[in-house]
């Protein structure tokens, strides 16, 4: 039996506990091992980054040609476009590729790899036709936040109907970044605090009131009736634990007032953030969730590393300091294997 090599662990494990226990002989063991042979999926290896090179080199072109917007501008010109029709005719381009992505998808429902490969492309369009779409609006640069949540609820729908993961992300993303801009535009003429808060305080409150919206509908409804659920709770998840570890190095401060005081000062804030790390590890290991509770004890590593280099980075010899912090990172790879064998055999 060919089996890949991650299937051969679990195999090998089982076959030396029922060794074990007695369920099967030596003899027996041995041969049900040598019956098992670990094939390296090279080919799968080679698919994933062919088509993570093929996206990469369509974006970085789409970015080259139609970006830098010099062949759009002369073709404007050219012709006397207005960038309403420029955005429209993207708009239709758009449009054009969702339902070809959606087309090929039934037709490939198991090229999941190429057909989000695809998509990429009317993801890319969508953009350029929501921009100049609202470049022809002329004031409507002054509400740009608006109109990249616009653009995050293009992609929302888009994402539903041709079931693609990665346009979700992409809509999330959007509405993230058109939280940022609004705000920053809201807090003119500094652009430093809106309703009193800076960058790092009011990404964390936004997160944590869609983490809230999130879970509320995920109580009210099955997981199963909304798109993406999974995905949505996550990603949310990650922003807000993010802009809290910005904002426990940060606190409620602008840089100006950050840069010239001592970090001692935002303390609290460091400390909160560490208690709400300790509380969410907790309910993760009570609730058994092993994907939250990886994410939650990544983030408490990188909060005491943070705190590691915002205390003693300017009172330790750079030598010893990064040699305590190969040992520490030594320490955590041994404990990890501990832990993984333990759990195997288990």
């Amino acid at each position: 039996m060919r089996v890949s090599k991650k299937d051969a662990e679990i195999i090998h494990n089982a076959i030396d506990r029922w060794e074990e226990e007695k369920v099967v002989d030596s003899e027996k063991a041995d041969q049900l091992r040598n019956a098992v042979t670990v094939y390296k999926d090279d080919l799968g290896s080679f698919t994933f980054y062919a088509f993570v090179a093929a996206v990469s080199c369509a974006i970085l072109a789409f970015g080259a040609i139609v970006l830098d917007e010099k062949w759009i501008e002369r073709l404007r010109r050219f012709f006397a476009f207005s960038e309403v029709l420029i955005g429209s005719i993207f708009l239709l381009l758009s449009i054009l590729l969702i339902w070809f992505a959606r087309k090929r998808k039934q037709k490939h429902p198991d090229a999941a790899l190429s057909n989000e490969s695809f998509n990429i492309l009317a993801v890319l369009s969508l953009g350029i036709a929501i921009t100049y779409l609202t470049r022809g609006l002329g004031d409507g640069y002054r509400f740009y936040g608006l109109v990249v949540f616009a653009l995050a609820v293009s992609y929302g729908f888009a994402a539903t109907y041709l079931q693609s993961k990665l346009v979700w992300v992409c809509a999330l993303l959007a509405l993230v970044v058109s939280w940022c801009i609004q705000t920053w535009t809201w807090s003119a003429p500094a652009h430093l605090y809106f309703l009193g808060m800076n960058y790092p305080l009011r990404m964390t409150i936004f997160c944590a009131v869609l983490l809230a919206v999130t879970g509320f509908s995920g109580r009210r409804l099955q997981t199963t009736q909304l798109p993406f659920y999974e995905i949505t709770i996550y990603f949310f998840w990650i922003f807000f634990l993010l802009s809290g570890l910005f904002l426990s190095v940060s606190g409620n401060l602008s840089y100006d007032v950050w840069s010239n005081i001592r970090q001692g000062r935002l303390f609290p804030w460091a400390l909160g953030y560490t208690l709400l790390l300790c509380g969410l590890i907790v309910y993760a290991y009570k609730f058994k969730d092993e994907l939250f509770r990886d994410l939650v004890l990544l983030f408490f590593l990188l909060n005491i590393y943070t705190r590691y280099f915002e205390y003693f980075w300017d009172k330790t010899n750079k030598g010893i300091f990064f040699a305590i912090l190969a040992l520490s990172f030594w320490l955590i790879g041994r404990k990890t294997e501990q832990l993984r064998k333990r759990f195997m055999k288990g």
